[in-house]
């Protein structure tokens, strides 16, 4: 809209403006400016307005009420709805300008019908309810791209354990994080104490199955005499980690009990090999420490069962030898799913040696099988010998799940301990095999579990 200049001598002129409507009054209530579209409410022309007073038109029932004297008399911006000849509500405004007096000299009013306000309150409550949509999404993607330094979290089970991470670090309770080693254990307990309101203080890490039983005491609250300080005053203001708790005798428990029930000043984050529930009912965990940790588990799967995290984990340990030994090398598409079949008992730990050994020690740029260590390498019938070169994608596909089935076949018993790890269900296991098999052993399938 064009600016509006109030002159002596434009009484009679229409303001260049075609989408809104807008009246412009003098104190008295003569109206001195319209708009194009002025009047449309009430079933006259801006030229019909012009010159008229908002009195005699209040008083013929046009503006009903007028707005201009109440503008005048309080001195401030008026909001309220007219009823026009027709019947019809709308919903008027009256600003006032004041000269050098403080005192009102004209008016400003702008209308719209309440259908209209109707329709773009609708479209705002559908554009809220969008943008509510759209943050959730975001919020959703952030979750499943977390970067904790050190760690690789992309599968669904690790988004998972990340989700209830952040959520318990913005509370000051005890944490138990359970997982095998090197899944990310105390990565995940750093990235914890990063996102609590205790990140700027210490971060302690304690083997407890590292400490005598007879200084075990000492060790958390330190020695008067010597006035040395024990784990507890140096975490305080911060996080403790109690590592392989369960490896402490059931008196040490007692005393680690007493000590961390008395404890306001640091937050405890256990990890465990084996969930505390399984170490209570085999009785390798007193009952009162684990109800004063296990308030939210978190639970960290083994590299093995987060294929998404270990076909990252592969590229991202090539990319960083890559840089680190400044030498350009690739891993063979053979080499390559062989890797993600194997069991990684050590986790991202034994991963990332084993990849580090065939980068370094292999002669050419292309690291294939040949490269691994003898007791990584698979037997010849394990092995995938495929030459993607001219194959099409559902062939190599088909081609690859079934020596991936019948691998796996190979290393466990039982249909629904290959459906566990390989993330489907066991009659799609059943199934597969029957497709992929043709011995004898094909018929009696469904038997095996």
């Amino acid at each position: 809209m064009n600016t509006m200049l109030l002159l002596p001598n434009t009484d009679e002129e229409i303001m260049d403006t075609h989408d809104e409507d807008i009246i412009i009054t003098t104190r008295e209530g003569k109206i001195i400016k319209v708009t194009q579209i002025s009047g449309e409410h009430y079933g006259l022309t801006p030229a019909e307005l012009l010159g008229k007073s908002v009195l005699d038109l209040e008083a013929q029932g046009i503006f009903s009420p007028a707005i201009t004297p109440e503008v005048v008399e309080k001195k401030k911006k008026i909001v309220t709805v007219q009823t026009t000849p027709s019947g019809r509500k709308v919903l008027i405004t009256g600003i006032p300008l004041f000269n050098e007096q403080r005192e009102v000299e004209f008016v400003i009013s702008y209308s719209y019908e309440l259908s209209e306000l109707i329709v773009m309150k609708e479209y705002l409550q559908d554009l809220e309810t969008e943008m509510s949509k759209v943050k959730e999404e975001l919020a959703h993607l952030r979750d499943q791209h977390i970067q904790i330094d050190g760690s690789i979290m992309e599968s669904q089970s690790s988004a998972r354990a990340v989700k209830t991470a952040l959520k318990m670090a913005r509370i000051d309770a005890p944490i138990v994080i359970h997982g095998e080693r090197g899944v990310g254990k105390t990565t995940l307990a750093k990235f914890i104490h990063s996102q609590s309101n205790r990140s700027d203080g210490p971060f302690i890490e304690v083997n407890c199955s590292t400490i005598p039983e007879a200084v075990f005491e000492i060790a958390f609250i330190g020695n008067q005499e010597s006035q040395s300080q024990g784990y507890l005053s140096l975490a305080s203001g911060g996080s403790l980690v109690l590592k392989e708790l369960d490896q402490l005798s059931l008196a040490s428990q007692a005393k680690l009990f007493y000590l961390l029930n008395k404890n306001t000043t640091t937050r405890i984050i256990a990890l465990s090999e084996t969930p505390f529930d399984e170490l209570a009912k085999e009785g390798k965990l007193r009952e009162d420490l684990f109800y004063l940790l296990h308030i939210a588990p978190i639970h960290l799967k083994p590299l093995r069962e987060r294929p998404e995290d270990l076909e990252k984990a592969i590229s991202l340990y090539v990319k960083g030898f890559i840089d680190q030994y400044n030498d350009e090398k690739k891993i063979a598409d053979d080499l390559y799913i062989h890797l993600l079949q194997l069991e990684w008992k050590g986790n991202f730990r034994e991963l990332r040696n084993v990849l580090e050994r065939i980068f370094i020690t292999s002669d050419s740029n292309k690291i294939t099988l040949k490269d691994l260590p003898l007791h990584y390498q698979p037997s010849e019938g394990e092995q995938i010998g495929i030459d993607f070169d001219g194959q099409t994608l559902p062939h190599i596909l088909e081609f690859v799940e079934k020596k991936v089935l019948l691998n796996t076949q190979k290393r466990y018993k039982t249909t629904t301990e290959m459906a566990h790890v390989l993330g489907i269900s066991q009659p799609s296991v059943v199934r597969k095999l029957k497709k992929y098999t043709s011995s004898p052993m094909e018929d009696d399938m469904d038997k095996i579990t």
